[in-house]
């Protein structure tokens, strides 16, 4: 595993390039203090005056919201700064955080909008869960396309043209669409979050293609034809999670701190709705070396919140943890033994860059704090 120079991302992410040992992320992230944020917030403000009113007094455009720190300042920029009326729209997980339920619950009253909630079927979400943990190390796969594709195709029915989601999450952390930042969400589907597949092999086990349909993306003609108009608001503000949270705790935003002690991350303010979503966090460790600690460390380094040292010593304390509550509450949902569990967790553990002791345990072969310590 090769690492970028200035942050602690590996080459092992998917779509992560390099340019002289910095990975694209940085490169963005640098590319970003020389934008005008004037004039994209200018450009902001002419958008919304185009849709605010479109629909009367109904709807002038959506929201993606999850409840988290991101999605209260995405609701406070376009209700309260732009004056739209926003209609909210979030799909519902399987096991909430009482600190989630909470926030989505606040987000509401405070900013005073609509919330619209798809709550898939849980049988459908139990089985895809496991299957998609044994086809494609993703658990979160048919969760993925929900969130992907429920709030396009309600926005759509709801007969509104506009629809807002948050960060861009290529050009913001690496991945295949980094080259080039763009204001359109339209092709968000294709940023490699969610593994294209055939409908078809999800078909068995009590699951049919009527159970898969919501999680169908629109193709662009079916956009076309409507007018949708989707954005990302990470184009037009200054994205940054840490300044989000400070941000939205002014709103009524809560962390997870004082109801859970998370184990393999390093804030308790990051994806704090739901439990066993991260689950999806200890398969990216398998697959790939990296997972929560090194995201977030990355993030703070590029922010100038801690150093590359100091973030190499968090990665090595914290990113192979997979926490206790994560776990029992992703076997109890699934129906999974521990036997079964660490059978598909032995599969997915990536070859070329893990080797197991003579105990059968699996350690980086080169981690970051051992490269580092090789060059001082």
């Amino acid at each position: 595993m090769n690492y970028c120079k200035r942050c602690v991302m590996p080459d092992t992410r998917p779509g992560l390039k390099f340019k002289d040992g910095v990975c694209n992320a940085c490169l963005n992230y640098e590319k970003k203090k020389t934008v005008d944020w004037g004039q994209r917030w200018r450009e902001l403000q002419k958008f919304c005056d185009k849709y605010r009113g479109s629909n009367g007094d109904s709807y002038d455009c959506a929201i993606a919201v999850s409840g988290g720190k991101d999605s209260h300042v995405q609701v406070l920029t376009l209700k309260k700064k732009l004056n739209m009326n926003p209609l909210l729209i979030s799909v519902d997980n399987y096991s909430w955080t009482q600190t989630g339920r909470k926030n989505i619950k606040n987000i509401c009253d405070t900013f005073n909008c609509d919330l619209v909630t798809f709550t898939p079927r849980l049988n459908t979400l139990r089985v895809l869960t496991k299957k998609a943990a044994i086809k494609l190390g993703q658990p979160s796969w048919y969760w993925d396309s929900l969130l992907y594709a429920i709030p396009y195709k309600f926005t759509m029915d709801f007969g509104i043209k506009m629809l807002v989601y948050g960060e861009n999450v290529c050009y913001e952390y690496g991945g295949s669409q980094s080259d080039t930042e763009t204001p359109s969400a339209l092709d968000q589907f294709a940023n490699d979050v969610v593994k294209p597949t055939k409908f078809e092999e999800w078909v068995g086990d009590g699951v049919t293609m009527k159970d898969l349909d919501m999680c169908k993306f629109p193709t662009y003609d079916e956009m076309k034809k409507v007018g949708l108009d989707p954005i990302y608001l990470s184009y037009y503000i200054p994205w940054d999670s840490h300044r989000h949270y400070l941000i939205a705790k002014q709103y009524g935003f809560q962390h997870v701190g004082h109801e859970w002690k998370r184990e393999g991350t390093i804030e308790d303010y990051n994806q704090v709705d739901t439990i066993g979503y991260d689950m999806n966090q200890f398969f990216k460790w398998l697959k790939f070396g990296h997972s929560t600690a090194t995201e977030l460390a990355a993030r703070w380094v590029r922010a100038g919140m801690i150093t590359r040292d100091e973030a190499i010593q968090l990665v090595k304390e914290k990113d192979d943890k997979l926490d206790q509550i994560i776990y029992n509450d992703f076997l109890e949902f699934t129906r999974m033994s521990h036997e079964e569990f660490w059978a598909i967790a032995e599969k997915w553990y990536n070859r070329n860059i893990f080797e197991k002791d003579m105990y059968g345990l699996w350690h980086l072969k080169n981690p970051i704090w051992e490269q580092t310590k090789t060059k001082k």
